[in-house]
């Protein structure tokens, strides 16, 4: 049985049990003991619970903290794009070298702004959420990682009904959504890993 650490955010804690029960037959799945809510807490996290484990693979869930704005009113972001970037790429780059574990990169998915109160008040967009996942994809491919689109399955599915009310994480059904979804891609690279 392949062993599988996960690393992310609230949403990925939401999805996480159901995902779990998914991948029972094929693998066991443990997350991370705290979310880890930006790339410099993936940063961290490498060190604290992947190296010390080596599992087969690693998962890193993306969490939108990154992308949201700093100062009110203006455009500044928490970590900066180009500081985002440079964070997965030591990401993962610890993991292909320090471990013999696959990694893998799961985007953040986008807000549903329609629930958003106020842009300007609430610090996320997805024109930005998308910019920062073209910037972690153009990482991963450059050093050969997968990644599970979660922002494409997320809009593809164009679910009106699947998010909480602040508009950010998602309710029972659209966690249950992007867990079965997640599975497909994780037995695929269990079973390469």
């Amino acid at each position: 049985m392949k062993r599988i650490v996960m690393m992310g955010d609230e949403v990925c804690s939401d999805y996480c049990p159901v995902l779990a029960a998914l991948l029972k037959e094929d693998a066991e799945l443990w997350l991370a003991p705290k979310p880890v809510a930006t790339s410099v807490d993936h940063l961290v996290g490498v060190g604290e619970w992947v190296l010390p484990r080596q599992p087969e693979v690693a998962v890193f869930a993306s969490g939108i903290l990154d992308t949201r704005k700093i100062c009110f009113g203006e455009n500044e972001r928490l970590v900066p794009l180009t500081a985002f970037a440079r964070n997965v790429r030591c990401i993962l780059k610890m993991v292909l070298e320090q471990s013999t574990s696959t990694p893998v990169w799961i985007t953040m998915p986008p807000v549903d702004v329609r629930h958003v109160k106020s842009e300007s008040e609430f610090g996320y967009d997805n024109e930005t959420i998308s910019l920062y996942n073209e910037e972690a994809k153009a990482v991963a491919r450059m050093l050969g990682v997968a990644v599970i689109d979660l922002y494409g399955i997320v809009k593809a599915a164009s679910r009106a009904d699947s998010y909480r009310p602040e508009g950010v994480r998602f309710d029972g059904r659209g966690s249950d959504y992007n867990a079965n979804a997640i599975a497909v891609r994780l037995r695929e690279i269990c079973a390469k890993a």
